[in-house]
């Protein structure tokens, strides 16, 4: 019997799309496991910001509910409901924090940087396009400053999109650190996938641990938190799509003419990379899930 050798091509050809699958998967993962550090540092700050206020009014702090899941979070009780404080400080809180981590750490970003560099850009996204949503759907801090000081709601819309824009132009920045080149089409699936993953996990936390726990019993919270869960999967994976887009479409054209000073080179991943998202998204994960038990 003549055995007909294989191509080389097909070879080549079969390798290529298994290094494909592999590198897909890589990022996929990395982006799911990174959006729980993320989401908590986030969102802890956030409350203890509204949590400083109430320091400063001698007001004690009941709960902290800060966790790395995708739905709300709140401290409570609130020192005064008809102050703007009350509602700013937890935007401003993350926005100077963050925003001071990530100017020092800039130019020494990295895989193991990451983490704490992508958490600025992420909450000018989320409070830039939560904004819009928010004061649309007249909820959130947004909307609660505008009713209770009486301003227009222009400058808000304003504020948000400047939020939005900076906020997308620096994480597509950090994109290549994901294992994500601005010519490589697995991106349109990555950031979506792996969002509605993490949102996915939110949900079921949300719906089978949150009603009856602490919060829910003082503050009857789980009808608002379960909401929450309940939207972030179209509100995650849009945001997902739009960044996919833009990261693909327009930055890859403009790369050229950025300074060098804003250009990441494109991390090749390895599974033996995984121990440190893997370890941050475990101590979050743990952590969160003694707060809100």
């Amino acid at each position: 019997m003549v055995t007909q050798p294989i191509p080389v091509t097909k070879v080549r050809e079969d390798k290529k799309s298994s290094g494909v699958l592999i590198s897909t998967l890589q990022s996929t993962l990395l982006v799911f496991l990174l959006f729980f550090p993320l989401t908590f540092m986030r969102m802890y700050f956030h409350e203890a910001g509204h949590a400083l206020f109430n320091l400063t009014q001698r007001v004690p702090i009941h709960f902290i509910y800060a966790h790395p899941f995708s739905f709300v979070g709140f401290s409570r009780p609130m020192a005064d409901y008809q102050s703007f404080w009350q509602h700013a400080s937890g935007t401003i809180t993350e926005l100077l924090l963050f925003g001071l981590i990530f100017i020092l750490l800039w130019k020494h970003r990295s895989f193991y940087t990451l983490p704490f560099l992508i958490v600025f850009p992420w909450i000018c996204i989320y409070n830039g396009i939560g904004g819009f949503f928010d004061i649309s759907g007249h909820s959130g801090d947004y909307y609660n400053i505008i009713l209770i000081m009486g301003w227009p709601a222009t400058g808000f819309y304003v504020m948000s999109l400047i939020l939005t824009v900076v906020g997308i132009f620096f994480f597509i920045s950090l994109m290549p650190l994901l294992g994500l080149a601005s010519d490589d089409g697995k991106t349109l699936f990555v950031l979506p996938s792996a969002m509605l993953l993490y949102t996915a996990v939110g949900l079921l936390v949300a719906y089978f641990l949150v009603p009856g726990s602490p919060i829910d019993i003082r503050y009857h919270l789980a009808p608002e938190i379960i909401q929450s869960a309940y939207y972030r999967p179209i509100f995650l994976g849009s945001i997902g799509i739009l960044l996919g887009v833009i990261y693909i479409v327009l930055y890859r054209r403009v790369f050229q003419r950025i300074p060098q000073v804003l250009k990441t080179e494109t991390v090749n991943l390895t599974w033996g990379d995984f121990w440190y998202p893997g370890l941050l998204f475990t101590v979050s994960v743990i952590l969160g899930l003694i707060v809100i038990s």
